[in-house]
């Protein structure tokens, strides 16, 4: 029978024991099974170019970044601006940003661009009027007035108010958000005709274009209000609009569906519309495109004597 001081003695070897078989385990553990996932170290950029990115990034963040996100976001091209991405010095974003402009001058070669200087006022235009906690040039109004200037017509409901559905979208009477429409008799490359509407359905000012009809409904969640034609003579019923798959809210249309209501078509003004517009001038492109390339045709020298 163990006595007190033996028993503590035992007990501390014990612990001892259970401590050193532990941290052997540990440590061996450590040592034979490394980690499985290791990533692979990453490829080092040379100092060269680190210092090449970097000189980039600074230069960039000049005006030309300011040219190229602010000033003309909504009429460069993919290729043009991936080619601008790719320019090194300042002389060089010079001669594209001059060789951009003539390629939309209406008289290339004249001294004064008559384009250029109406796309400016368009963008003075914009941030004056269509300003809404953002800048009036990022707001959807004031996208497509920089793009295709003012509307031939352009019916304005700013406080929105009583309405009188036309028969395409299901006639009746309702009460709506304020809201815009713009009409386009003609912008090249899209068509005829070109109707666009601006909802604000959050009463702050905040329009943006919309290929619903029904989203300035102001009466669309309020049960038995709003009808259209057909749904208060109770041959449809308002539920129907929320089971639609077309994206649209609307009614049924009076005497059949116009093409303008179609979901395809209206799906692809509404891409065509923010795309930027066809460079006029494509004999001028080669000018501006700009391909940067090293070391093209690599090769060694090598000279021999007989």
């Amino acid at each position: 029978m163990l006595v007190g001081s033996d028993r503590s003695h035992w007990r501390r070897e014990i612990v001892l024991l259970v401590f050193s078989l532990g941290f052997g385990s540990l440590g061996v553990g450590t040592l034979v099974n490394p980690p499985l996932h290791a990533s692979p170290p990453k490829e080092k950029l040379s100092k060269e170019e680190k210092r090449r990115e970097k000189a980039i990034r600074k230069e960039m963040e000049s005006p030309y970044k300011k040219w190229l996100d602010e000033e003309v976001p909504y009429i460069i091209t993919s290729e043009e601006r991936a080619s601008f991405r790719k320019l090194s010095t300042d002389d060089e974003r010079e001669q594209f940003i001059e060789a951009f402009w003539e390629r939309r001058n209406p008289s290339p070669g004249s001294p004064e661009n008559e384009f250029k200087e109406e796309y400016y006022r368009r963008i003075a235009y914009a941030n004056e009027h269509y300003a809404s906690g953002i800048p009036g040039w990022k707001t959807d109004r004031g996208r497509i007035y920089i793009m295709y200037g003012p509307a031939d017509e352009i019916d304005s409901h700013p406080s929105g108010g009583t309405y009188e559905r036309p028969p395409e979208e299901g006639g009746g009477e309702t009460s709506t958000y304020p809201f815009e429409q713009w009409r386009y008799r003609y912008i090249d490359g899209i068509g005829t005709n070109i109707i666009l509407e601006f909802v604000d359905p959050t009463m702050t000012g905040e329009y943006h274009l919309t290929i619903d009809p029904g989203e300035k409904d102001a009466l669309l969640h309020v049960p038995n209000a709003g009808l259209t034609q057909l749904e208060s003579m109770g041959m449809s019923s308002k539920a129907d609009r929320f089971t639609r798959t077309d994206g649209m809210t609307t009614g049924r249309s009076l005497g059949g569906e116009p093409e303008s209501m179609n979901e395809f078509t209206r799906l692809d003004l509404y891409a065509k519309i923010f795309k930027p517009p066809e460079v006029k001038f494509k004999d001028l492109k080669a000018v501006v495109t700009s391909r940067l390339s090293t070391q093209l045709l690599p090769f060694d020298v090598r000279t021999d004597y007989i």
